[in-house]
């Protein structure tokens, strides 16, 4: 029996030994041993195990599961009283105060507003988030915030009687956030580099893109290879776009980015894509005063200037032939890739007529052209499309009375000219009118010369003399001196407009095409020769002058 007594000591020793020493307060693991509809058995290794109600679990555990749990009191071999909500407050309290200490966070939910702030939940605790500390910037909506999970700083927390005090800040956290996302940002950045970022603003001059703690600027120069004027032509706000690195200053926190670098330059090896006087198709993107631009690729533009339109015809601006998207076929003319300069030119597609325009139009052919201006001092006639012709008002008609073309002459008129110069560097044809009907001129002189009478009608009078008509086309000037034998102060003191006046030939200048006439000179020749007609009458040897003038005066 004493033997017996002795094993069962030596038992009862080995099984104290086994059994954790546990104190109220206490929190111990434990392992989940059964789990029903109510409650979780715990072994905690006590001689007793103890009890949690279901309740205490967000999430059944299962059999085997290692638990923390608060020693609420022991009850001896009945078991011990157990609490895994409350070891999970006291736990997490401590991480509050370790993270107020060492300045590390705490994650939790926002879940109302309250005066001042916000109310926000890390689970077992309730704390407070001051307003002032709820976000880096003013808030336009405070609501916002309600529901929204972060991570804060603990300004404070204490036990107030049995309440806790937790002040929050996730103002701080953010900061420090952004500093260190900055920092890593930094760290990793490199030149040529391409990232993913969002168009955050668009101004005049680029796009301010955002690529995480940081934002760079994208220059309207490096958007696109083609013109743009404005940003918002390719961008819009809140688009997400790939960029690439061109440079950056850590310390002044700048960064510049391209999204045209993503592609490759078009401008690179345009020798052999558009050779100087290859014919190219495109599409007029912009036009300005002195020409058109003209879109060969995207990022690749041409310039008609406005001489290179037309071989004949003069632009006054791009719009009388082109407008804004217009396909156009054009030959390049001129190539600086240096400058990213290509000229190109509309004309040149066709051939130019000025080159064969002595062939088709040589000097004293006859053509038929149509008035197209009428000018003060000269006629212009289009002889086709774009090759026009002047004719000079002296070569317009033979009589020298024309006092403007608009006389002669009428817009829309048909005439039949004669080529008389070709200038085809200067791209000018002298026609004339005139000169396809026969010189009255010369007709005149082998009819008429010096001392012969001539009859015609007063045309106009001045106060040098007056102008007679001596046929279609020739007039001769009647001096006011040979107007008559007497003394004349004014032509209009002897004739009028339309008086028929006979007179005589007295001079005529063949190269100023002049011919002078004389009624004095006419009379005094009737006079002599009524005075020879009378004396060659009379049978009388000697007779008085006397009477012979009265004689002729009589007949007068």
């Amino acid at each position: 029996m004493e033997e017996l007594k002795g094993q069962r000591g030596e038992i009862d020793s080995l099984y104290e030994e086994t059994i954790k020493p546990l104190h109220p307060g206490d929190i111990v693991k434990g392992k989940v041993v059964s789990v029903s509809d109510k409650e979780v058995m715990v072994d905690v290794g006590y001689k007793a195990e103890g009890v949690v109600p279901i309740s205490e679990f967000d999430e059944p555990p299962h059999v085997g599961d290692e638990i923390e749990v608060f020693v609420r009191a022991l009850a001896g071999e009945s078991g011990i009283q157990i609490s895994k909500r409350e070891a999970d407050k006291r736990r997490q309290w401590q991480e509050i105060l370790k993270a107020k200490e060492n300045g590390s966070y705490v994650r939790g939910t926002i879940t109302k507003r309250v005066k001042g702030g916000y109310r926000v939940s890390l689970g077992n605790y309730e704390a407070f988030l001051p307003m002032s500390h709820a976000d880096v910037k003013p808030l336009d909506d405070p609501d916002s915030l309600v529901g929204v999970e972060s991570m804060f700083k603990v300004l404070d927390a204490k036990i107030e009687g049995k309440v806790p005090n937790i002040i929050l800040s996730r103002k701080i956290y953010l900061q420090e956030e952004y500093e260190r996302e900055k920092e890593e940002f930094w760290n990793r950045m490199v030149e040529g580099k391409i990232i993913e970022g969002q168009v955050k603003r668009i101004v005049d001059y680029g796009a301010f893109v955002n690529v995480g703690p940081v934002d760079g600027l994208l220059h309207i120069n490096d958007i696109s290879w083609k013109k743009i004027s404005h940003p918002s032509e390719v961008l819009r706000e809140g688009q997400r776009v790939w960029v690439k690195v061109l440079s950056f200053d850590r310390d002044k926190n700048r960064l510049s980015l391209g999204m045209k670098q993503l592609t490759p330059d078009p401008w690179e090896n345009i020798e052999k894509k558009y050779p100087v006087g290859s014919r190219v198709k495109g599409r007029v993107s912009g036009l300005v005063d002195y020409g058109a631009f003209v879109e060969l690729e995207e990022g690749v533009e041409g310039l008609i200037h406005i001489s290179e339109f037309s071989w004949t015809k003069r632009i006054k601006h791009p719009s009388e032939v082109l407008k804004e998207g217009d396909e156009v076929e054009c030959v390049v003319i001129e190539l600086k890739p240096s400058e990213r300069k290509i000229s190109l030119s509309l004309k040149r597609i066709e051939e130019n007529p000025w080159d064969k325009v002595e062939d088709k139009y040589p000097v004293g052919s006859v053509v038929e052209g149509k008035v197209k201006k009428v000018l003060a001092n000269r006629v212009v006639v289009e002889l086709e499309e774009g090759i026009e012709a002047f004719i000079n008002a002296d070569d317009l008609t033979w009589s020298r009375r024309l006092k403007r073309p608009s006389d002669l002459v009428q817009y829309g008129d048909v005439l039949k000219v004669k080529i008389l110069e070709v200038d085809k560097k200067r791209k000018r044809i002298r026609a004339g009118l005139k000169q396809i009907m026969p010189d009255p001129w010369e007709e005149f002189i082998s009819k008429y010369k010096e001392g012969d009478i001539v009859k015609g009608q007063v045309t106009s009078i001045t106060p040098f003399g007056v102008f007679i008509k001596i046929t279609d086309d020739i007039e001769g000037l009647v001096h006011i001196s040979q107007l008559d034998e007497k003394k004349v102060s004014s032509p209009e003191d002897v004739v009028k407009v339309g008086d028929t006046i006979t007179a005589v030939i007295t001079r005529v200048d063949k190269e100023g095409r002049r011919v002078s006439l004389s009624v004095k000179e006419y009379k005094l020749m009737k006079e002599r020769e009524e005075i020879e007609k009378i004396i060659s009458s009379s049978g009388d040897s000697v007779f008085k002058l006397g009477d012979v003038l009265k004689k002729v005066i009589g007949k007068e």
